[in-house]
C-alpha cells in the first residue's frame, strides 16, 4: 500500500472509525487512541486482499491512481474494507478497556480515586444528553449493534457478518437495546417531572 492510497482510506473512513470508537469507549481521548491504533495496523499490516485489489486496479489502465480520491478502494473492495475496519476498531476498543481495567484495579489497590467510566460531550439540547447517557448504560454488545444499525446505516445481516455473530442474535440485541433505552429514558423523564418547580423569588416550590 502506498502513502496516497493509505491517505485516501484514512480520509474516507476516519470519521466512521472515530464514531464507533467513541460509542464503545465513551471518552474522546480513548477514541483518538483507538483511531490511531486502527490505521497504524492498516498501514503496517494491510489485509492481503487489499493489496491484490490495488494491484488489479493499477493493471486496469491506472485509472485508480489518477488522483488521491481515486486512490480510494473501488466499490468491489469498499464493503470488505469497511467490515475489516469495523472489526479491528471493536477489537481495539476491547483491548483498550482491558488495559484501562487493569490500571483502575492498580489505582484502587494503592488507594487512589477511580476515574469516571466515560465523559459526556457538550450538547445543545438536554434531550441529546439524556439519549447519550442512556446509550452509555447499554451493555457493550448491545451498544455496538445499535450504533451500527442506526448511525452507520447497516442492515442486520451486514452487522452479523462484521461482528461474526448470527443475524437472529443481532435482532435480539436490537430488541433488548430498544427496551432498555425506552425504560431508561422514561425513568429520566419521570424524574424530571417529579422535580419541584421553584417559585420566581427562589424561596420555595412554585404552587401556581
Amino acid at each position: 500500500m502506498d502513502n496516497r492510497q493509505f491517505r485516501a482510506i484514512v480520509d474516507a473512513y476516519a470519521d466512521m472509525v472515530y464514531r464507533i470508537a467513541l460509542n464503545q469507549t465513551r471518552r474522546g481521548t480513548d477514541a483518538d487512541d483507538v483511531v490511531q491504533a486502527v490505521f497504524l495496523k492498516l498501514y503496517e499490516k494491510p489485509p492481503v486482499w487489499l493489496g491484490r485489489a490495488s494491484a488489479a486496479e493499477q493493471a486496469d489502465g491506472g485509472r485508480s491512481l489518477r488522483s488521491s480520491r481515486s486512490a480510494a478502494p473501488s466499490a468491489a473492495t469498499d464493503e470488505r474494507l469497511r467490515a475489516w475496519l469495523i472489526r479491528v476498531t471493536v477489537n481495539e476498543c476491547r483491548n483498550l478497556w482491558r488495559t484501562l481495567w487493569h490500571r483502575r484495579v492498580e489505582l484502587r489497590e494503592v488507594g487512589d480515586a477511580d476515574t469516571p467510566p466515560y465523559e459526556e460531550p457538550a450538547f445543545s439540547e438536554p434531550a441529546y444528553e439524556r439519549l447519550y447517557a442512556a446509550l452509555g448504560e447499554l451493555p457493550e454488545k448491545c451498544r455496538i449493534v445499535v450504533h451500527l444499525f442506526y448511525f452507520e446505516d447497516m442492515g442486520t445481516r451486514e452487522i452479523a457478518t462484521v461482528l461474526g455473530i448470527k443475524e437472529p442474535t443481532v435482532r435480539t440485541r436490537l430488541v433488548r437495546a430498544r427496551k432498555l433505552l425506552k425504560q431508561t429514558l422514561k425513568e429520566a423523564w419521570d424524574d424530571e417531572q417529579c422535580q419541584p418547580v421553584q417559585s420566581h423569588d427562589g424561596r420555595g416550590p412554585c404552587l401556581c
